[in-house]
C-alpha cells in the first residue's frame, strides 16, 4: 500500500516522498515532494487507485490520467477577491474578509517580509484539503481540524474560530456558482461544512452581562461621574444602539457616521443606517434623549457624539474606574433590552427595544430571562390551576 516517508537528508530541497506501487508496470516507485501536504495529496489519490485495482474498479485510470488542474485554495481567494470584495460597501466587511483569508494562507511580516502563520498553502488542491492529516503535536489532525487546532494554538477563541469558518465556507460557497471553465463555478462541492465548526456542546457557557439593580442605581445617579459622561450612558441606554451607530466619525463605514440632519427633533426621532444592510431605520426616541441632543447641539457641537470609537472606549474606560464597574457600551444596550424584558414581561419588546427581530438571539446574548417574567409565569399557572380546582 501506498505510503509517505520523511527523506533522512536534512538538507534536501525535496525532504518528503510517496513509495507507491505503479497500476500500470506493476513496479514499486517513489515520488518527491517539498512539503509534507503534497506528498500527501499525492499519497490519497494513490490510495484511492490502489483501492479501485483491488476491485477491479475500471475508474481508476479516469483518476490515474487525469490532467485536470484541481482549484487550490489560492484560486478561489484570488477570485473572491477580484470579484466579489469589491461590491461589499464597507471597508469593514472588506477588512474582515481579508484576514479571514489570511488565517488560510498566512500573511507578510511587515518587518522581515516573511510570509507567516500559512495552515494551508495557496497552492493546495482543494479536493484533497479535507483528506490532508499533520501532526500537530496533540495528535495527528484531518483536514479542518488542522485548521482549528492551528487557530487555537494561535490563541483564537472556539467561538472566533466559528465566526471565521462561518465566512470561509460563504467564500467557498460563492466559488460553487461563479467561475470554472464553463461558468457553472470553479468548485462543484462544499469545501466547509456546517459540522466542521465546534457545535454547543463543545463551546463555553456564553454570558452576558446581567445588570443588577444596584450597578443601574450607580450607574444613573452616581455623584462622582461627570454631567457630559452621565449624558453619554444615558443617550446609549435610552436608544439602545449599537456603539458606532451614534458616532460622529466612522472611518471603516463612513456611511454610517451620525450627523445632525440625522435627528428630527420635530417627530422625536433619529435614524441611521442598519447593520448589514443597505436600509435606514427611523426610530422614535424617548423625549429625555432629545433633551440632551437638543442641549449638545445648542452648545455647537458639530454632531450628537463628536468622535469616533476610539475616545468612546476611553470615555467609558474613565466611567468604569469612576464607578468602580466592569462594563462595556454594549452592555448598556444590552440595558436597554433587558428593562423591557423585565418591566414587560415579552422577549420581543426586548427584541424590538434594541432594534432586532431575532427573538432567539436576544434571549441568548442581550436579555435572558428575567426573574419578574418568571414570576409572572409562576403566579398565571398558580392561577390557572387554582381556578380548575375551584370549578370542583
Amino acid at each position: 500500500m501506498a505510503s509517505i516517508h520523511k527523506r533522512k537528508n536534512k538538507t534536501s530541497k525535496l525532504p518528503f516522498f510517496v513509495s507507491f506501487k505503479d497500476p500500470l508496470t506493476k513496479k514499486w516507485d517513489k515520488a518527491y515532494f517539498e512539503t509534507e501536504d503534497k506528498a500527501a495529496v499525492f499519497l490519497q489519490k494513490h490510495k484511492t487507485i490502489e483501492m479501485c485495482v483491488k476491485n477491479n474498479d475500471p475508474s481508476w485510470k479516469l483518476l490515474y490520467f487525469k490532467t485536470e488542474k484541481a482549484a487550490t485554495v489560492g484560486d478561489v481567494f484570488t477570485a473572491f477577491s477580484e470579484n466579489e470584495l469589491p461590491n461589499k460597501a464597507s471597508e469593514l466587511t472588506i477588512t474582515k474578509y481579508e484576514q479571514v483569508m489570511q488565517s488560510v494562507t498566512g500573511k507578510i511580516d511587515p518587518v522581515t517580509g516573511q510570509l507567516e502563520d500559512v495552515i494551508f498553502a495557496v497552492d493546495t488542491p482543494l479536493d484533497t484539503l479535507r483528506g490532508l492529516t499533520r501532526e500537530m503535536g496533540v495528535g495527528r489532525k484531518m483536514g479542518w481540524e488542522i485548521y482549528k487546532t492551528q487557530r487555537s494554538m494561535q490563541n483564537c477563541t472556539r467561538r472566533g474560530i466559528n465566526s471565521y469558518l462561518r465566512d470561509l465556507r460563504t467564500i467557498f460557497m460563492w466559488a460553487k456558482s461563479n467561475g470554472g471553465a464553463h461558468g457553472r463555478g470553479l468548485i462543484d462541492f462544499e469545501v466547509i461544512t456546517t459540522n466542521d465548526s465546534y457545535n454547543d456542546s463543545q463551546l463555553p457557557e456564553h454570558k452576558c452581562k446581567e445588570w443588577t439593580n444596584a450597578e443601574i442605581n450607580n450607574l444613573l445617579t452616581n455623584p462622582q461621574l461627570p454631567e457630559y459622561l452621565q449624558e453619554i450612558i444615558l443617550v446609549y441606554v435610552y436608544t439602545g444602539a449599537r456603539a458606532t451607530e451614534l458616532l460622529r466619525y466612522n472611518y471603516l463605514n463612513r456611511k454610517k457616521e451620525l450627523h445632525w440632519h440625522h435627528v428630527d427633533f420635530t417627530e422625536n426621532r433619529i435614524t441611521t443606517l442598519t447593520k448589514g444592510k443597505k436600509s435606514v431605520k427611523s426610530e422614535r426616541q424617548h423625549p429625555r434623549v432629545m433633551s440632551i441632543l437638543a442641549k449638545w447641539k445648542a452648545q455647537g457641537f458639530e454632531a450628537p457624539l463628536p468622535f469616533g470609537y476610539k475616545k468612546l472606549r476611553q470615555y467609558v474606560a474613565t466611567m468604569n474606574e469612576i464607578l468602580n464597574m466592569e462594563f462595556t457600551a454594549h452592555d448598556l444596550r444590552r440595558l436597554k433590552s433587558q428593562m423591557s424584558e423585565a418591566e414587560l414581561n415579552h422577549i420581543a419588546y426586548a427584541a424590538a427595544a434594541i432594534g432586532d427581530t431575532s427573538t432567539g438571539m436576544v434571549s441568548k446574548h442581550y436579555a435572558p430571562q428575567s426573574d419578574a417574567t418568571m414570576d409572572k409565569i409562576n403566579n398565571a399557572v398558580s392561577d390557572r390551576l387554582n381556578r380548575i380546582a375551584e370549578m370542583n
